[in-house]
């Protein structure tokens, strides 16, 4: 009697076979999306954060002098009012957008310019003005930066990032 086909048993051990390689094989691939995920959110934060403390930092060296009265000192969110040499770009104002918004950059009375892309939202930003009187104009501040899941809370997705930095007025 010849006998093809499978039996019943085989059946079931191929299926069992095939389904735990596709089970692995799916997630494997999830795990390298969510690791790509949490990659990019990272890097997007942590080049939002390099661009703001550079910029921020640039601008203050190269100030003439903190206009104390038209700046927002030790609470969020902070305005830093700077006076600048040329005329057609002061004062210069380092601002959010609104709270928990965009870091902005106004020149003057031109628009404002945006520091941090709308993937992210500043959720601090508080200027301290440390100077010692005719020795030094020297500002403090710190920035605590989100990526800005809108409505994707997952664990992916969340990534904050905080520092605070100094720079002193060069002239």
């Amino acid at each position: 009697m010849n006998k093809k086909g499978f039996t019943i048993m085989e059946t079931l051990i191929y299926v069992a076979i095939v389904a735990l390689v596709s089970t692995g094989l799916a997630k494997f691939s999830t795990s390298i999306t969510a690791t790509r995920n949490k990659s990019y959110v990272v890097q997007e934060v942590h080049a939002n954060m390099r661009d703001a403390i550079t910029l921020i930092s640039k601008k203050i060296q190269e100030a003439n002098a903190i206009n104390v009265a038209n700046s927002t000192f030790d609470s969020d969110p902070g305005v830093l009012s700077l006076s600048m040499a040329s005329s057609t770009i002061n004062p210069t104002i380092i601002s959010l957008s609104q709270d928990d918004g965009i870091l902005q950059i106004t020149e003057g009375t031109s628009d404002p310019i945006y520091i941090t892309t709308n993937e992210v939202q500043v959720k601090n930003l508080q200027f301290s003005d440390i100077s010692v009187a005719d020795v030094s104009k020297t500002v403090e501040f710190a920035l605590t930066i989100d990526y800005n899941s809108g409505t994707d809370s997952s664990r992916d997705f969340t990534f904050t990032q905080s520092e605070s930095s100094l720079a002193s007025i060069r002239n």
